[in-house]
């Protein structure tokens, strides 16, 4: 066998070709080889769905109108992902996500953060699996509040997450039992208009992920198991909360703020194949996971499949730049767990996707700082 160099990476590791016929950078979400000592790497991508950038032809087919709660509509967003090969046995990974999605007539920005260690439990190059690490991690999903303040879809908004017979919201009036409500700011003098709020849009897990692979001239092939843990927290209310006496009238007719928190907990497997030919190189993955822990109001749809893909071009041995694409069979379901709830589980039988351009750069830290080489303990 040629002496090979790997700088494998989780989620976008970047290596460099010594030899024409050897695994070169890849932009895979997933990597059970470790990085080099001192070695850093960042990714950056943009992603976008809409009529024109639909590369999975979803918008007529599976998203609808946004205007019904729990479709899903153009977005567009930013990827940046760090790595650092900390020694020979472990390594530091963030990742942060920004999406904008077209969501009830409003937009929602969610923020994803995602930072984990990946440790090193076993390796051996004359081994067929020459490789076992574990990833343990934390990531987070959260958005602002979403405030819901079109009279039509406020009353549709009430009327499915709190159903009150005869009550009514057009602009500042309140219509309930042949009575029309008006209240007015105690210091602006001037009328209030309720407005249904979407808030404490938020879910926090904790996982563990272990993996194993293989390589094979310009061929790596990665598998991964793993489990989540995750609490998840979402609010609906009708406001402004502190605007008496309307609370009470509607407390009367029998509104209560409705509380959405849960906790689940997901299992996942997948697996990546990378193969480099020329200066391109093709990366794919799939990832399956189920979840369980929902209460039976909820439970509707309760896995999904996640593919990606990409395409990329090596421009030296430090740089690689990519177009590609993401698809979930079942939108959002245990990517952004807080987005799944019981009044939006009918939708979520609906793929989604968006298309993804992008860059990769590596660089040795050693070389920057004057520190030692790298110990190239990722070669063979």
């Amino acid at each position: 066998m040629s002496k090979t160099k790997l700088i494998p990476g989780l989620l976008f590791a970047l290596g460099v070709s010594l030899h024409a016929n050897e695994p070169a950078m890849t932009t895979a979400p997933v990597r059970s080889f470790m990085l080099d000592k001192e070695d850093m790497s960042v990714k950056v991508s943009y992603n976008r769905v809409n009529d024109t950038i639909d590369i999975f032809d979803l918008k007529q087919k599976e998203l609808g109108s946004t205007a019904n709660f729990g479709t899903i509509g153009d977005s567009s967003g930013l990827d940046i992902s760090l790595a650092y090969g900390v020694d020979e046995f472990y390594a530091l990974f963030y990742n942060y996500e920004h999406l904008t999605l077209n969501y009830i007539d409003s937009q929602l920005k969610n923020n994803k953060n995602d930072l984990f260690l990946k440790v090193l439990v076993y390796r051996n190059p004359t081994a067929f699996f020459e490789t076992l690490t574990a990833d343990v991690g934390y990531v987070r999903n959260s958005a602002d509040d979403l405030d819901i303040k079109d009279s039509a879809q406020l009353n549709k908004m009430i009327q499915k997450v709190n159903p009150i017979p005869g009550l009514s919201i057009d602009g500042s009036v309140i219509s309930y039992k042949n009575k029309l409500l008006v209240y007015y700011d105690a210091v602006t003098n001037k009328p209030i208009s309720p407005f249904v709020r979407i808030g404490d849009l938020s879910d926090n897990s904790l996982y563990l992920r272990l993996l194993t692979g293989f390589h094979y001239e310009t061929n790596i092939v990665d598998l991964y198991t793993g489990l989540k843990y995750t609490k998840i927290n979402t609010t609906v209310s009708i406001e402004p909360h502190d605007a008496e006496p309307m609370n009470t009238h509607l407390r009367n007719a029998g509104y209560e703020p409705v509380n959405l928190d849960r906790n689940e907990k997901t299992w996942f497997l997948g697996f990546n194949y990378t193969v480099e030919f020329g200066n391109f190189i093709l990366d794919t993955n799939y990832e399956y996971l189920t979840i369980w822990g929902r209460s039976d109001a909820i439970k509707k749809t309760d896995d999904n499949h996640i593919i990606n893909a990409a395409l990329s071009y090596i421009v030296n041995k430090n740089l690689l730049v990519f177009v590609g694409g993401k698809l979930m069979l079942h939108q959002f379901n245990g990517v952004i767990p807080y987005l799944y709830n019981k009044y939006t589980k009918n939708k979520y039988d609906k793929k989604y996707g968006y298309a993804k351009i992008g860059f990769v750069y590596n660089f040795d830290t050693s070389k920057l700082f004057g520190s030692a080489t790298s110990t190239g303990y990722t070669s063979y």
